[in-house]
C-alpha cells in the first residue's frame, strides 16, 4: 500500500509539473495595490511569451502617466512561481500561479504590498454608450462660491472608454481619469494622482452623485450637455464703458527685482446682450481664461478670479483703470489702459549651438496629473527660443525667459 501511495504522490507531482509547464500567461494581468487605507492604484503586467518559452513583460498603470510601458528587467516562471523584476522602478513582483489568478506581493524599498492579479478583460464598448459625451455640474466648496466641473467621456480607437475632467474656473482641462465603470446605473471614476473619486447614479441625461477629494465629500450633480461660459448681467451703460481690450504690466511678486508680466482683460458682448470677460497673460502662457464674476459700481471695478480667492479691484477713469491685484496673500499694483499693447518679453537663451541642436523639438514629461511639454525652437533668423505647454492648465507657449548650461546642467 505504501508503494502505491508513493507512486501516486510521484504521479501527482509530475502531473502538477506538467500543468505549470503548459501554463501560458500571455496577456494582460491586472491587480490593485492598496497604497494606504484610502488609496489604491491599478497595476498591469503585460506578458509576452518568447519562442524559447521564456517571458518578457511591461508594466502599466492606467492611473499613473509615469508608469506606462515600463519594461521588466527580468521575468521567470518556474514551478508555478512567477517573478518579475522592474529595475527602473526599484521593484519586483513574486506570485504563485493558480487557476485564473496569480497571488503574490509587490516589493519596493521600504514596503511590501499584497497584489493579486487576474486576467484583464476590456469592458464591452457598447456598455458605456449612455455615458458618452459631456456632463457639467456645479461644485460648491467652502470658501469658494462654486466651481464648474465637466466630465467628458469618449471612446478611444481601441474600443476602451476614456474620461477627462475640466475645471474651467481654474483653467484646468483634459485631466485624465481612470477606473471608469458603469454597472447598471452606477457610475464611478477616479483621478488617483489628485485624490479624486466620483460616484453617481445615472438617470437619463442626469447623474446624481458625490465628488470626493482628500477625505472631503461634496454633492455634485451632472447634466448632459456642452458647457457654456455664463454671461454676466450688467447695465448697458456700464458694459459700454468696459467693452474692448485693456492691458498693463505687473510685477509677479513684491520683490523689487521681480519679473514683470503682461495682464490683459478683454470684455465682449454676447449675442444675448450679456458681458463676457476673459484674461490673458502671454508670459505665463495663459490665454482666454474666463472671468465670471465682474461688477462695476460707479467707477469701481471688481473682478474675482473664479475658483480662487484672488481678485482685482480698480478705479475706472476714462481709458485707464488703476488698481490692485490680490493674489495668494500678495497685493500687487496693476494699471491697465484700453487698447494698450506691449512687446513680447526679452529672453536670454545662452546655450551652445551644439547643445541647442540636440535639444531641438518637443520633450514630454508628467508632473502629478499634468503633462509638461518643453519646446526648443530656432527661428529662421537663428534666434533660439524655449516654450512650455501644460495642456491641463491651458498653458500654451509660456516663454522661458532665461536658460543656460552650467557644468552640464540645464
Amino acid at each position: 500500500m505504501k508503494t502505491w501511495t508513493g507512486i501516486f504522490l510521484i504521479l501527482s507531482f509530475l502531473f502538477c509539473g506538467s500543468l505549470f509547464a503548459q501554463t501560458d500567461l500571455t496577456g494582460t494581468w491586472q491587480g490593485k495595490l492598496a497604497i494606504d487605507q484610502k488609496t489604491t492604484i491599478a497595476i498591469q503586467f503585460i506578458l509576452t511569451r518568447q519562442a524559447d518559452g521564456s517571458y518578457k513583460a511591461v508594466v502599466n498603470s492606467p492611473e499613473s502617466g509615469a508608469i506606462k510601458n515600463v519594461p521588466a528587467s527580468a521575468v521567470k516562471l518556474a514551478g508555478g512561481k512567477l517573478t518579475i523584476d522592474v529595475a527602473s522602478l526599484s521593484g519586483s513582483y513574486a506570485g504563485t500561479v493558480g487557476k485564473s489568478t496569480i497571488t503574490g506581493e509587490w516589493k519596493q524599498p521600504g514596503s511590501t504590498l499584497p497584489l493579486v492579479l487576474t486576467p484583464y478583460k476590456k469592458p464591452e464598448s457598447s456598455s458605456f454608450k449612455p455615458l458618452l459625451g459631456e456632463w457639467t455640474g456645479k461644485l460648491s466648496v467652502p470658501g469658494i462660491t462654486s466651481l464648474a466641473i465637466i466630465f467628458r467621456f469618449e471612446m478611444a480607437k481601441d474600443g476602451t472608454i476614456a474620461a477627462f475632467m475640466d475645471v474651467p474656473d481654474q483653467n484646468a482641462r483634459g485631466i485624465a481619469a481612470s477606473d471608469v465603470k458603469l454597472d447598471s446605473d452606477q457610475v464611478s471614476l477616479r483621478i488617483p494622482a489628485a485624490g479624486i473619486e466620483y460616484t453617481g447614479q445615472l438617470s437619463g441625461n442626469n447623474i446624481k452623485g458625490t465628488f470626493k477629494q482628500s477625505g472631503a465629500a461634496f454633492e455634485l450633480n451632472l447634466a448632459k450637455g456642452k458647457y457654456q461660459v455664463p454671461g454676466i448681467d450688467m447695465p448697458a451703460e456700464d458694459m459700454n464703458k468696459l467693452l474692448g481690450q485693456w492691458a498693463g504690466r505687473m510685477k509677479t511678486s513684491p520683490d523689487p527685482n521681480a519679473d514683470m508680466a503682461t495682464i490683459i482683460f478683454r470684455f465682449e458682448k454676447t449675442k444675448d446682450g450679456k458681458l463676457a470677460a476673459f484674461s490673458d497673460s502671454p508670459e505665463q502662457g495663459s490665454h482666454r481664461r474666463a472671468l465670471t464674476d465682474v461688477s462695476l459700481n460707479g467707477d469701481q471695478l471688481s473682478i474675482k478670479l473664479p475658483g480662487t480667492n484672488n481678485a482685482y479691484t480698480g478705479t475706472l477713469s476714462g481709458n485707464s483703470i488703476a488698481g490692485t491685484f490680490a493674489i495668494s496673500g500678495m497685493k500687487l499694483d496693476l494699471t491697465v489702459t484700453k487698447g494698450a499693447k506691449f512687446p513680447p518679453p526679452v529672453t536670454q537663451i545662452d546655450l551652445p549651438a551644439d547643445v541647442m541642436k540636440k535639444l531641438l523639438g518637443r520633450w514630454n514629461g508628467t508632473m502629478s496629473v499634468l503633462s509638461v511639454i518643453f519646446r526648443f525652437e530656432t527661428s529662421a533668423a537663428g534666434k533660439n527660443a524655449i516654450f512650455i505647454d501644460i495642456p491641463e492648465q491651458s498653458v500654451k507657449a509660456m516663454p522661458v525667459l532665461k536658460a543656460s548650461l552650467v557644468d552640464g546642467s540645464l
